[in-house]
């Protein structure tokens, strides 16, 4: 394993052709978003799925440029082949 400067970790592993992620349930790939923990404590909803709940904290930071556009797009994306 390599962890580039900002963070990235690049994992060789021979053998493996294929990744995916339609195994997780939502409560996984939400852990898998680590950055949206802190935030979601704020949300109306404890089980807030950040994708339709009313006053939800994740998208209003996505919102306001607190949190990456690009990460929320990949989380939902996620979450709907999950």
């Amino acid at each position: 394993m390599r962890i580039l400067d900002d963070g990235t970790r690049v994992i060789d592993t021979p053998g493996v052709r294929a990744f995916g992620l339609d195994k997780l349930d939502p409560a996984q790939v939400r852990a898998g978003f680590a950055e949206f923990a802190p935030i979601s404590g704020g949300c109306r909803y404890s089980d807030c799925t950040h994708v339709h709940e009313p006053e939800c904290a994740v998208r209003d930071a996505v919102e306001d440029g607190a949190l990456s556009t690009e990460r929320y797009a990949s989380y939902v994306r996620i979450l709907d082949g999950a």
